[in-house]
């Protein structure tokens, strides 16, 4: 009993020395790269800075806002069989609400006369 215990002991001892030689490994001298090191674009430092923005000249010009005086033809489409054909308005649905789910079949099995398999009898 006392072996297992100073075994087990043994084992944690190691796995910790383990553990912070894992931890500790891999430090670099090195300073880390920046992205604009590596040529990267970043983000400007005054990025949403509104101060200087206070007004802004502009160039405005005049618009006409007339309404045209010649209304839109509607145009038919072309039939794949010839002739002409009627465009039909969009269905309008009820609108609103939540879909409702159609009640499950019952799908069970009918009782019926015989048919099914027979155990054996037992010796």
């Amino acid at each position: 009993m006392r072996r297992r215990l100073v075994a087990a002991g043994a084992a944690a001892v190691l796995l910790l020395v383990l553990i912070v030689v894992i931890a500790t490994a891999g430090g670099d001298s090195e300073p880390k790269t920046t992205p604009a090191d590596l040529g990267v674009p970043t983000t400007p430092n005054n990025l949403g800075d509104r101060t200087n923005t206070d007004s802004t000249e502009t160039d405005t010009t005049g618009t006409d806002t007339t309404p045209s005086t010649t209304p839109a033809t509607p145009v038919a489409p072309p039939s794949p069989n010839g002739g002409t054909v009627t465009p039909t308005p969009p269905s309008q649905g009820t609108g609103g609400g939540t879909g409702q789910a159609t009640p499950p079949q019952n799908n069970q099995p009918q009782g019926g006369a015989g048919g099914g398999a027979v155990a054996p009898t037992s010796p």
